[in-house]
């Protein structure tokens, strides 16, 4: 393969792979907890000495590898006014219970099941100090400390921790996350406190993210007519050629 068409397939196929992250995250730009996606690229000289990768061709000038990051930089906090809607000031995590293990998230907007257990909008346990977090009662309050007081009366407190930094996470939906490695032990996060009554919003930046996505559109019609370019000088090679 021609190794400029090589390099302008490349980057249609990255500007393609860097559009559907840009739509994910403007289609969750409302999202409580929302951490945005961000694509990571690594350019490599084949022509400097570097090896191939198996499956590309030897004589392309340049392969270009991308990755998914997660930005975990926390996102507004607003207030909403709701008793069992929870945001997290500092680094850190709230724990629930799927049926594949516990999870970790930043997504707040909790709610009290029909047996009194508090949990996620999907249903899933909120943990607490010893297990869910059961709460059963008319006055409902949390504590910086993330103590759960009914009527007045403490009753737990609510489980909050956090990872070795960098964050070795990975999503699995619903607004969770989990550890890459599954022996990573998670361990408390005294620093941060639990704010009642608020919410943290999604740290996508609708602005920047559609700013980006007219870019990428950009690049990848650049890129296109790079490559219809190729094919019509390739044709008229061909046919110019087949004359002589």
């Amino acid at each position: 393969m021609n190794s400029g068409m090589y390099a302008s397939l490349s980057g249609a196929l990255v500007a393609v792979q860097r559009l559907d992250v840009l739509a994910h995250n403007l289609a969750n730009a409302n999202t409580p907890g929302y951490k945005k996606d961000c694509m990571k690229f690594e350019a490599v000289m084949a022509s400097a000495g570097t090896a191939v990768p198996s499956g590309y061709a030897a004589e392309a000038p340049v392969l270009v590898a991308e990755s998914t990051a997660i930005d975990f930089s926390a996102g507004p906090v607003s207030a909403t006014g709701n008793t069992f809607d929870l945001a997290l000031d500092g680094k850190g995590f709230f724990v629930v219970n799927t049926p594949d293990g516990k999870a970790y998230t930043r997504q707040g907007n909790f709610r009290v099941d029909s047996g009194g257990t508090l949990v996620t909008v999907d249903g899933y346990e909120v943990m607490g100090q010893g297990g869910p977090v059961s709460i059963k009662g008319g006055t409902i309050s949390f504590s910086a400390e993330g103590k759960i007081f009914v009527e007045g009366v403490e009753t737990g407190a609510i489980q909050v921790v956090d990872f070795a930094q960098p964050y070795d996470l990975r999503k699995i939906g619903q607004g969770l996350l989990v550890p890459n490695d599954p022996a990573a032990t998670p361990q408390p996060a005294p620093k941060t406190s639990v704010m009642q009554g608020r919410l943290e919003g999604s740290n996508v930046s609708a602005v920047e993210e559609m700013v980006q996505l007219i870019e990428t559109s950009r690049f990848f019609e650049a890129c296109q007519k790079v490559i219809q370019n190729y094919d019509a000088m390739t044709g008229k090679a061909v046919n110019e050629l087949g004359k002589v």
